[in-house]
């Protein structure tokens, strides 16, 4: 993924963002919904990547005892947020440098963060490592046949990266978490204006205006009843920090190293 797009969504207009960000929307709210069924009763909770913090209301209501904090590496998104919900706790952080100790979170909440990132493995470790054992991540992003209809001559490069859901699981086990769960669904967006969608999606970091060519493509596109419509491919995905003991690993010399506070004195 370009480091470009990092930067574009960095810039982007908080308030233009909430206008246009019907994906991100509908991905959280569905994300939202997958909780209801899940037993968990968390102390922190963090909202990782949260933009305009919309899913920090929804996630404080669901878990009334639980402290929320959302996490954004764009201060204007976290200024807009803390002016539309005061309430709400916001650090400005790196996804992967998160400023919490280790073991400290209950439950990690990322909604289309991992398309932006690159660096997965080096993600997830760090995601692992704040995580409590047997605390909870729940997450979305965006498999490889997103936007299909539109990357014909559309250079990977001024794209986030789309990531086959299978992948995505190889890479959670590699990191140690326990049991990851995906499922995929398909999001159609319809629009009258092929100048909206397009502004869309480079508000949304989807593409790199300056070096895109999708007007130049869409005035030759033909769609029935001249509607244009855009396709995603959006992972929902859980899975679990791994137990206090599934981290005692050996040593250079062979040992494996055990806390006495994790031994269960027998009979």
């Amino acid at each position: 993924m370009s480091h470009k797009i990092q930067k574009k969504l960095m810039s982007v207009h908080p308030k233009k963002y909430a206008e246009l960000a019907v994906l991100a929307s509908n991905a959280a709210a569905e994300l939202l919904s997958r909780l209801e069924w899940v037993t968990l009763k968390p102390k922190l909770i963090v909202d990782v990547g949260c933009g305009t913090c919309d899913s920090i209301e929804r996630l404080q209501q669901l878990y009334p005892d639980a402290t929320v904090v959302g996490v954004d590496i764009a201060y204007s998104m976290l200024q807009y947020a803390q002016a539309q919900v005061p309430q709400s706790q916001c650090i400005c952080a790196d996804a992967m440098l998160l400023p919490f100790a280790n073991g400290s979170v209950d439950l990690l909440f990322a909604n289309l963060v991992l398309p932006w990132v690159g660096d997965l493995n080096t993600l997830f470790k760090e995601w692992k490592r704040v995580l409590r054992p047997e605390g909870l991540l729940v997450f979305t992003s965006l498999g490889p046949d997103t936007l299909a209809d539109w990357r014909i001559d559309t250079p990977d490069s001024i794209l986030p990266d789309f990531i086959d859901m299978h992948d995505l699981g190889d890479i959670l086990v590699q990191a140690k978490f326990s049991d990851p769960v995906m499922d995929v669904d398909y999001l159609t967006l319809t629009y009258r204006d092929v100048s909206q969608l397009i502004e869309e999606l480079e508000v949304t970091g989807m593409i790199i205006p300056e070096e895109n060519n999708l007007l130049e493509y869409a005035k030759n596109k033909l769609f029935p009843d001249d509607v244009y419509h855009t396709t995603y491919e959006v992972i929902y995905g859980h899975a679990w920090g791994p137990p206090e003991t599934a981290d005692y690993t050996a040593d250079d010399e062979g040992v494996v190293r055990i806390p006495l506070s994790h031994l269960r004195r027998r009979g």
